[in-house]
């Protein structure tokens, strides 16, 4: 953003000079790059041509005399634009212009020259902003001997501010005046736009087809002159960086650059109708837009039409069809309010950009919409001889409420490290022009609509901090130094990859953003109040994940795709809901876990695989206590294959094959997944393990075959048999299952291996036939299990 120190003082008050001034913006508020006048040269006057005559001895310079105020003085010139009764600049002799180029009296082919005749190139005013070959001939009211350079507006000075993201509000000449106001605690001298309306009422119907434009407003302007602008507004916009084209054009750039706001005129008469529908434009439309290029449009791409055809690509570039040009009559005048998403995706997708699609992309103050139509109005009137029909068109869904700020000055201090007492904060607040209340040393601020950056009281302890200066903050040392060290969470999930690394599973590490419509695809709780970005850079990174499991799945279809079948992946990564965020444990396995061409046996990983991992992971990590309980999860886990991970009264997360169904969808294999909540199993760790001491009694063995319903799960019947087998009952495990019309329907058979021992004695075989009997007495009163 380039500011021009002159425009700057009309709209605050100033009491340092350029250099001053830059350096208390480049420490309390956006670094400036640089800092220049706009015309570096001396000794330069207003000439006026009284003849021209060709030189005797050179074809294509001529010999003038020029009337430089106290005095005719001859310049030889080889511009061939030079003529009699204009007026020009002149370079008198000692004149030095840019490039430490001097000028003196000299003698050309034999005729004497006291100076030089000047283009704005020569005074260093780029070509890029002008048009001009040749002299420059001034064609505003000015006299002989006048200071060419004020007479041209060009006596100022530039700084270049190197903006942030946040920091849009500085993309106006406003928004400088504003940050200026508070770093030189001065007054704003900003007025307001004053619109003189015919009796003519204004027909234009605007309206919306799109929630991508917020607000639009339009005016027309009928008996508009075309022609050059004064020469105050051509040097306000090359101060600026923007080259002056025609007084309408000029007048929606300067409009843009004083409120931020960008403008744009349409001629009406080729609008064609008395009508503007704000749309989003069809896929493969085309457009041809200022620049006389085609554009092919998509269904994101914002448009603005007369009802039937698209005349302008919105917030980004007018239409060519309807461009201002030397016979327009009446204008109309826009200014609107576009998605900044919309805009800044259409921009890129073009390789686009544009003075207005850049501000649109930051956000433009919703405020100052219908005042820059006014600002733009009241100069078309008086510039361009226009009248101003009565009324504007409009619609506006702009939440244009301010958002109200509470932060403590105990907060204040605690995070700048001050002790700031009420009143200084009070004063800044005060000098950025803050709405604030303040009661009980809590302040409530109003964070105002032209800095839609200020939205928590960060940012308002930020804006406190950098008027009153960070180089004013207290400076200390940390009063001691320690050695680092891994925290008891961190030296656990070193554990926790050192562990499936070691099992042979690979980690991952996954987008923490995904599509909104597959946010609920492998949560087990949805959360309606997810977390979504306001300005996403893509669709499908639109929404916080409620579980890494799907970033894990994109793992293994991206795999699959290229022929790799055999996917064992863990990453420990967090899901997010809107007011937390818990660090989980995530993996899935798939394929085969041996496929040597030698072996002929291959074995296909399964669920039992994937819980052997665990168990071992939970023996290793002193978290032997934690069991699998069968369960019913959500839609895309399969149901019979699932199960939650809990001890006596937490629930740490699942194990769970995915649904046929939607393995089917994705193009997956048998996929098995699990997920575990890291803080809950690092809290539940057992610290110590208990060691003992090697049995010298031996251990008698039964082995019992129990029929019961085909409902009831082998963990159902082990976990009723150690009950009635004590102490005594080292180990039970399942070593058969049979099922078959024999056993009767909806029956099965399940093997148990029970051991036994003491460690005190010997057991005899009546006391290991008294545990059977209870184990068996047991489990035939709690489930109707039958001896087989």
């Amino acid at each position: 953003m380039k500011v021009s120190m002159n425009w700057l003082k009309e709209l605050v008050e100033i009491n340092k000079n350029v250099e001053e001034l830059t350096t208390l913006f480049n420490t309390h508020s956006a670094e400036v790059e640089e800092y220049y006048n706009l015309v570096d040269a001396t000794n330069l006057v207003v000439g006026y041509v009284e003849s021209k005559e060709k030189h005797p001895d050179a074809d294509k310079l001529s010999v003038c005399q020029v009337n430089i105020g106290d005095k005719v003085t001859q310049i030889i010139c080889g511009a061939p634009n030079v003529d009699k009764g204009q007026h020009v600049i002149v370079a008198l002799p000692g004149a030095i212009l840019p490039g430490n180029f001097k000028i003196k009296e000299s003698s050309i082919r034999g005729i004497e020259s006291n100076g030089m005749i000047c283009s704005l190139t020569e005074l260093g005013i780029e070509s890029k902003y002008h048009q001009e070959e040749g002299i420059h001939v001034i064609n505003s009211f000015v006299k002989p001997g006048m200071n060419a350079v004020d007479a041209l507006n060009y006596n100022d000075q530039v700084f270049a501010l190197d903006l942030t993201p946040n920091r849009a509000d500085l993309l106006s000449m406003i928004g400088v005046a504003y940050d200026t106001k508070a770093l030189l605690d001065t007054k704003l001298l900003i007025k307001e736009p004053l619109v003189k309306e015919s009796d003519e009422e204004n027909t234009l119907v605007v309206e919306t087809k799109t929630d991508k434009c917020t607000s639009y407003y339009a005016r027309l302007i009928k008996n508009v002159e075309i022609k050059e602008s004064p020469q105050w507004l051509k040097a306000r916009l090359i101060a600026s960086g923007i080259r002056p084209i025609s007084n309408v054009v000029d007048i929606t750039n300067y409009v843009m650059l004083l409120t931020g706001q960008p403008l744009h005129a349409f001629d009406y008469d080729l609008v064609k109708t008395n009508k503007i529908v704000v749309d989003m434009a069809k896929d493969n439309e085309e457009l041809i837009t200022l620049d006389e290029v085609t554009r092919k449009l998509t269904s994101n791409d914002i448009v603005i039409t007369n009802g039937e055809d698209s005349i302008a690509l919105g917030g980004v570039m007018g239409g060519f069809s309807t461009e201002i040009n030397e016979s327009t009559k009446t204008i109309l005048l826009e200014s609107a309010n576009f998605d900044p998403y919309h805009i800044r995706k259409t921009s890129n997708r073009l390789d686009l950009r544009s003075e207005a699609s850049t501000r649109f992309e930051r956000k433009v103050d919703p405020a100052r919409t219908l005042k820059a139509l006014e600002y733009a109005t009241e100069l078309f009137v008086e510039l361009c001889n226009g009248t101003a029909l009565k009324g504007i068109s409009s619609f506006d869904n702009t939440n244009k409420s301010e958002k109200l700020i509470e932060v403590t000055l105990s907060k204040i201090n605690k995070v700048l490290g001050t002790n700031y007492s009420k009143e200084l904060v009070a004063n800044t607040l005060d000098k950025l022009s803050l709405t604030y209340t303040e009661k009980d040393d809590t302040f409530k601020v109003l964070a105002p609509s032209r800095r839609q950056d200020m939205e928590t009281y960060q940012d308002v302890i930020e804006e406190i901090g950098r008027i009153i200066g960070y180089d004013n903050l207290p400076l200390s040392l940390p009063s001691t130094v320690s050695i680092g060290k891994l925290s008891e969470l961190q030296i656990f999930k070193r554990n926790l990859r050192k562990h499936l690394s070691g099992l042979g599973l690979n980690e991952v590490i996954t987008y923490s953003l995904m599509k909104k419509e597959n946010i609920s695809d492998l949560t087990l709780e949805v959360d309606e109040n997810q977390v979504d970005l306001k300005m996403p850079m893509s669709e499908d990174r639109t929404t916080l994940t409620h579980t890494p499991l799907n970033g894990i799945v994109d793992v293994i279809k991206y795999n699959r795709a290229r022929k790799l079948d055999n996917v064992f992946v863990y990453e420990l990564g967090k899901k997010y809901t809107k007011d937390c965020e818990v660090e989980v444990i995530s993996g899935a396995i798939t394929g085969v876990l041996s496929s040597t061409k030698w072996d002929a046996k291959i074995e296909a990983a399964d669920f039992y695989t994937l819980k052997g991992i665990l168990t071992s992971l939970f023996d290793r990590l002193n978290l032997g206590h934690l069991d699998f309980e069968k369960a019913i999860l959500s839609k895309n886990y399969h149901p019979g294959q699932s199960a939650v991970i809990k001890d006596f009264k937490n629930e740490y997360g699942f194990i769970a094959r995915l649904h046929p169904q939607y393995e089917k969808q994705n193009s997956l294999s048998e996929t098995y997944v699990f997920e575990l909540d890291i803080n809950k199993m690092l809290k539940s760790r057992r610290q110590v393990k208990k060691v003992k001491e090697i049995n010298k009694f031996p251990t008698i063995s039964r082995d019992i075959a129990l029929v019961v319903d085909i409902s009831i799960s082998a963990k159902e019947l082990l976990d009723e048999i150690k009950k009635a087998g004590k102490r005594t009952l080292k180990e039970a495990k399942v070593f058969d299952l049979f099922t078959g019309e024999s056993l009767g329907e909806n029956k099965k058979s399940l093997a148990f291996k029970l051991e036994f021992s003491d460690p005190k004695k010997t057991l005899e075989t009546k006391e290991v036939e008294e545990l059977t009997a209870n184990i068996l007495n047991a489990v035939e009163k709690k489930y109707n299990a039958v001896l087989r």
